[in-house]
């Protein structure tokens, strides 16, 4: 199994938008020979070549949210995978399918949504399939503003999904139920509570309650409070440590910045 991710960007937030201090590029996530970009922020497309990957392969976008640090480059990579836009006779090629809001649709022109082969507006609960591969929209409670999802994909041999940016609510733990391997949004550290997002202690509970439990648990997209000049120190290998004693999952990686995890060796 070559299925890997790739980590473009551990940070979410407006300071880490600014700074760049942890980047904001999203994730690739390969399967099945798919490679796939999910929630491509600002700086997407120079990661992805700092780290030696090939937008050209990229068939599958995926934006969870019209938030600047989950599709601000979202137009850039559609366009950097393809080598060429159109024949001769300015017919324009279509590559590519791009799963994301109706809301996001609304900031993306024309000229790159016409790139696409198949645009799919994407909402809580909706199932696609894409080459075989089940791909479901998950609950998230986020922005009374925004809409948004989750994502998860059921492959034939495991299933691995991405909360994007949610608080905890009642069916969090039975939403990724059956899941093997989840990527969690986890913003701020301890009992930092932040109303849109998940701090480490209120959703430990709530990881105990999946079932069966995960086989691994990937943590990403830290705020702030959790590592940059403007906290107390890095606390995210606290945070690892703390998920590891006080959680059902001993397999707790956190994401860095140009991290390529085989997705084999998550699972048990």
């Amino acid at each position: 199994m070559d299925d890997e991710l790739v980590i473009l960007g551990s940070g979410g937030g407006r300071h880490h938008i600014r700074t760049q201090y942890r980047a904001t590029g999203g994730i690739i996530y390969k399967f099945n020979d798919i490679q796939s970009h999910i929630d491509p922020g600002p700086g997407a497309i120079v990661k992805i070549n700092q780290y030696q990957e090939d937008p050209i392969k990229t068939e599958l976008f995926i934006a969870s949210h019209a938030h600047v640090d989950h599709y601000n480059d979202l137009s850039a990579i559609i366009e950097s995978s393809r080598e060429n836009l159109h024949d001769r006779k300015y017919n324009y090629y279509k590559k590519g399918t791009l799963i994301t809001t109706n809301e996001i649709l609304r900031y993306i022109s024309d000229y790159h949504l016409n790139m696409l082969e198949e645009v799919v507006n994407f909402k809580q609960g909706d199932i696609f399939n894409y080459k075989g591969v089940e791909i479901k929209a998950t609950k998230v409670v986020h922005s009374p503003k925004n809409e948004g999802f989750g994502i998860k994909f059921k492959l034939k041999n495991y299933s691995l999904a991405f909360t994007s940016d949610t608080m905890v609510y009642d069916g969090f733990s039975e939403e990724f139920s059956g899941v093997n391997i989840l990527v969690l949004n986890l913003l701020r550290p301890n009992s930092i509570v932040c109303k849109r997002h998940l701090c480490t202690d209120e959703v430990i509970p709530y990881l105990n309650k999946i079932i069966p439990p995960l086989d691994s648990l990937i943590i990403t997209h830290f705020g702030s409070y959790m590592d940059s000049p403007r906290s107390t120190k890095n606390y995210v290998p606290s945070q690892v440590k703390k998920l590891q004693v006080h959680t059902n999952i001993k397999n707790v990686i956190a994401a860095e910045d140009g991290l390529k995890i085989n997705i084999r060796e998550l699972l048990k």
